[in-house]
């Protein structure tokens, strides 16, 4: 049925389409029409009391709220005692960046919420700080069930936590179990898909030069880096010819690109200094003349704000969907790395590029290129010819 309004109460919506309620109603002796804005939800006793002040041409005075019930005391000593007392004492946990620090407190407050059983419904929070090296690979082990990964960064936030409570003076626990629990070991997989160049070459037949999809899948391509890097990489990153060594313009006479990378930034924070390629000059010119190049960052919202890091990755899983391609921004910094090992990269050339910090990173696809060009050039001994033995024992 349709929605009855008392008198003089009107739909009037707003320049963006949404709806608004006003008492509408005119005045003959000042010969005007008195307008009031109604914020109550209709048919509620609140909304009907509203109605009736701007009936009366009186103030309407909004019901207090009721007041929130005082949050439950903490009993000390407990686990989620502990876990409120690092994360409001821990000078490392303060000094993580705000992405670690909300995984950080996620995790911990989930393991909190955990009932300790089956049988027991009491939350694991509620129990004592010093859990048992045993209750420890329990709790690891559930997490396991999900995802091993989910079950490692429980095991490191225990770890970090009961080191800092080991610390204190007095000790909060006295011994740091959890470092008795090793990490679970993940199933051997290859990791994100690298894309192949048919793949590539179908993604930018969806997408075109001059689209921001087209110069999303170049910035990771030709630039090599991880996408919490890609994702604020802009015009303040920029280094002109004339502001780098003379020796690096003997090397790329064109425009360099300086930046910290994002990993790792506190702890042990990478600066690179790296060329843009005229592959991808070319492609942000084209992005530019084309209007879809953002000012505060290469790659932006529809809102004209930087992209997040997660929103970078899922805008660019939707344009990967659209063009029918399996790769995601991950698996382009793997080719880009396959692809400079396959032109002759060096491992050390490959850590200057990627920001990696052991060779074994690099290795990883020196050695892959290596096994390739030996076997390419060993294949043709591989031959097997009917008799060529017996006719050997013959010549004897």
């Amino acid at each position: 049925m349709p929605e009855i309004l008392p008198r003089y109460v009107h739909h009037d919506p707003d320049r963006h389409g949404n709806d608004r309620l006003y008492f509408i109603k005119w005045n003959p002796s000042t010969k005007k029409l008195r307008k009031r804005r109604l914020r109550e939800e209709v048919g509620t006793a609140a909304f009907f009391e509203e109605y009736a002040a701007a009936l009366a041409d009186r103030p309407y005075a909004k019901p207090a709220a009721a007041k929130a019930a005082p949050p439950a005391q903490v009993k000390p000593n407990t686990l989620r005692w502990l876990c409120a007392k690092y994360m409001r004492e821990s000078l490392e946990f303060r000094g993580y960046d705000l992405e670690t620090q909300k995984n950080r407190r996620r995790i911990l407050k989930a393991l909190c919420r955990e009932p300790a059983s089956d049988d027991d419904p009491q939350e694991i929070g509620d129990l004592g700080c010093d859990i048992p090296q045993d209750k420890i690979e329990l709790l690891v082990n559930r997490k396991a069930l999900t995802s091993i990964d989910a079950a490692n960064h429980r095991l490191k936030a225990i770890r970090k936590l009961s080191e800092w409570a080991v610390k204190q003076t007095p000790k909060l626990i006295p011994v740091n179990r959890a470092k008795g629990v090793d990490l679970l070991k993940r199933p051997m997989t290859t990791g994100h898909h690298t894309w192949s160049v048919p793949e590539i070459e179908l993604y930018v037949e969806r997408h075109p030069q001059g689209t921001k999809a087209h110069l999303a899948l170049m910035l990771f391509l030709l630039l090599g880096q991880r996408i919490s890097d890609v994702a604020k990489f802009g015009r303040q990153h920029i280094r002109q010819p004339r502001h780098v060594a003379a020796k690096l313009r003997k090397i790329h006479p064109g425009r360099w690109l300086a930046f910290r990378q994002h990993k790792n930034r506190k702890r042990a924070p990478v600066d690179l200094v790296i060329p843009i390629l005229p592959q991808l000059e070319s492609v942000l010119q084209a992005t530019k003349d084309a209007g879809t190049l953002g000012t505060m960052t290469f790659l932006e919202t529809a809102y004209g704000k930087p992209h997040t890091v997660k929103g970078l990755g899922n805008w660019f899983a939707d344009r990967c969907v659209e063009a029918g391609v399996p790769g995601r921004a991950h698996g382009l910094r793997k080719a880009g790395a396959t692809v400079s090992a396959e032109n002759g990269a060096t491992p050390h050339q490959l850590m200057a590029i990627f920001g990696w910090k052991t060779l074994s990173q690099a290795e990883l696809y020196t050695k892959a290129v290596q096994q390739q060009l030996m076997a390419g050039g060993a294949m043709n001994l591989l031959v097997f010819t009917p008799g060529g033995q017996d006719d050997a024992d013959d010549d004897d």
